[in-house]
């Protein structure tokens, strides 16, 4: 049936009603005021089905008022306890037949006309549904999909919380150590209470771990989970916008990493979860660093382990191929294991260029002697660990590429110049800053004709703010390689050391070997006006941002 149809219908059945009304009137007042209600009653309750009524009616001629049923058992209450209020009744029958030729018939068609395409035409809806419901879908969709959803500010967030943090809490976040310098337990391989109560204590900003705390993967996952639990920062997001979600700082949604949970996210929910509470709205977990070497090759904690993990080779093995795509598959391949097990930072690949192919310090750690291949190789390795959500940390900076010399058990120097750095050495290291490397490790190096000094690199202002911050434009977190090696301790003591480090532009302390009085040398410095505050805060909300980053798939550079 058409509209016009249906319309003529609607004026039709108008008629008939009207005719029956004014029968009922001259022979009782009261049944028309029954009549009315019902009638009222239908039209505004029914729907869809009074609708079918009227078309019904209009079809065969038959005259329809009342649908029988509720509808007749209301009349007969209605009519029992009005018959004796007949002159009230009437009044009422006067003023609706006085009305009823401006009014009733009108208001009837109006409302058929209004709900022509959705209640007095169920066949025209029908139609109108089958025709536009797609389209009307995919408007919504679209529409709901362009909707911005409000991000938040996590740097903001972080600055913030930084201003609440106390001194020090503040100093101890500049440093990551290994679980026995935090407890002061040897060897550690569980996190209980006391790890619990010492993180909580001194919060540093992560754990490295070494060969001696790793005994299964069962064991492993259990220790790295409940130190990512106590360790962590909790960040509260206080709103009632339901369209508030977790982002990162490119305003992607935040997910799981991989897409699924790994063992270490398992056994924290079957622990009980974190401690992170959204009754306020939503709060953001802040892991620590969990962080162990695992280069490939010579240097993998995991991999020489009791724990299977896909082997992957020397970095020379894979420069030798010529293929960027080997470097992406070697890092791909170990931060997906490093994920599953908990860890979140990898201090690899070695952006060191063989200067000296007889180097032996280095050796078959890096990619190669070609700078340009070594670049793209450290840049594609990068990309591989952030697929799996594990922040990198590239390193020696500025190069040990051209020394015999060994610092971990003694000073090394090298008198290459800056134009040789730019040559050589740097464009490995900006291969790796161009993939959006989380850290860079400062090496203890020492050159006096590129800095004028013969502090090792690692305490050097020259080359950390100067040449590696200014010059190549870093931003992202600087590092020390570990204070615990000869280079450094042969010549400065813990609180020397990590406050000259601090003072030349690191942001974080690698293993002091002593690291309560390292971490008391910074807050001595800071009361002594040598350190300000600023200086802190800025070195802190960095580190803090990309301990944000650590362990999300999702992430971007």
């Amino acid at each position: 049936m058409n509209r016009t149809s249906i319309h003529k219908a609607n004026i039709h059945k108008t008629s008939i009603y009207k005719t029956n009304i004014y029968k009922k009137k001259k022979t009782l007042g009261i049944s028309l005021f029954l009549a009315l209600i019902l009638l009222c009653a239908s039209l505004a309750g029914c729907g869809g089905a009074v609708g079918q009524q009227n078309v019904s009616a209009a079809e065969t001629g038959e005259e329809s008022v009342s649908s029988g049923g509720a509808g007749t058992s209301l009349t007969a209450s209605v009519q029992s306890a009005g018959e004796g209020s007949t002159e009230a009744a009437s009044e009422y029958a006067t003023e609706s037949a006085a009305a009823e030729s401006t009014e009733a018939a009108p208001e009837y068609a109006a409302e058929s006309a209004a709900s022509e395409s959705t209640e007095a035409a169920p066949e025209y809806a029908t139609e109108s549904a089958a025709a536009e419901s797609t389209e009307a879908a995919s408007e919504y969709t679209t529409e709901s999909a362009a909707e911005p959803l409000q991000a938040i500010d996590v740097e903001d967030l972080i600055k913030k919380h930084v201003g609440t943090m106390s001194m020090e809490d503040k100093v101890s976040g500049l440093f990551i150590i290994t679980p026995e310098a935090l407890t002061g337990v040897s060897p550690v391989t569980e996190a209980g209470e006391t790890t619990k109560e010492a993180i909580e204590s001194l919060p540093v900003a992560g754990l490295i771990y070494f060969a001696g705390n790793i005994e299964s993967r069962e064991q492993l996952v259990r220790m790295l989970a409940n130190t990512e639990q106590w360790g962590g920062v909790n960040l509260g997001v206080e709103t009632t916008d339901e369209n508030t979600v977790r982002q990162d700082l490119s305003g992607e949604p935040e997910s799981a990493a991989a897409g699924e949970s790994t063992a270490a996210e398992a056994y924290a929910e079957d622990a009980g979860g974190t401690d992170q509470e959204e009754t306020s709205g939503y709060t953001i977990h802040i892991p620590p660093f969990l962080a162990v070497d695992e280069e490939g090759g010579l240097v993998s904690r995991i991999a020489d382990s009791s724990i299977e993990v896909p082997y992957v080779g020397p970095m020379a093995d894979i420069g030798a191929s010529g293929d960027p795509e080997a470097a992406f598959e070697a890092g791909n391949t170990i931060g997906g294991y490093l994920h599953e097990l908990g860890f979140n930072l990898d201090f690899a690949p070695d952006a060191d260029v063989l200067i000296d192919p007889g180097n032996q310090t280095i050796g078959d750690r890096s990619f190669g002697t070609d700078p340009a291949l070594c670049g793209q190789m450290v840049g594609r390795y990068v990309d591989g660990l952030h697929q799996n959500g594990i922040a990198s940390c590239i390193k020696h900076f500025p190069g040990l590429g051209d020394t015999e010399m060994d610092t971990h058990t003694g000073g090394a120097w090298s008198s290459r110049t800056l134009e040789d750095y730019q040559g050589a050495e740097f464009l490995s290291f900006l291969g790796g800053i161009n993939a959006g490397t989380d850290m860079i490790m400062i090496s203890h190096l020492s050159n006096t004709e590129l800095t004028g000094s013969d502090l090792p690199a690692s305490l050097n202002k020259t080359l950390i703010t100067d040449i590696l911050r200014n010059g190549l434009g870093y931003e992202g977190v600087i590092i020390t390689d570990s204070f615990q090696m000869g280079a450094v301790t042969e010549r400065f003591d813990s609180a020397e050391a990590a406050v000259a480090a601090i003072e030349a532009g690191a942001d974080l302390v690698l293993m002091p070997m002593d690291f309560r009085s390292a971490r008391q040398g910074i807050l001595d410095a800071v009361a002594a006006g040598r350190i300000s505050e600023e200086r802190i805060d800025q070195s802190l909300c960095r580190i803090l941002l990309t301990r944000y980053k650590a362990g999300r798939a999702d992430r971007t550079n």
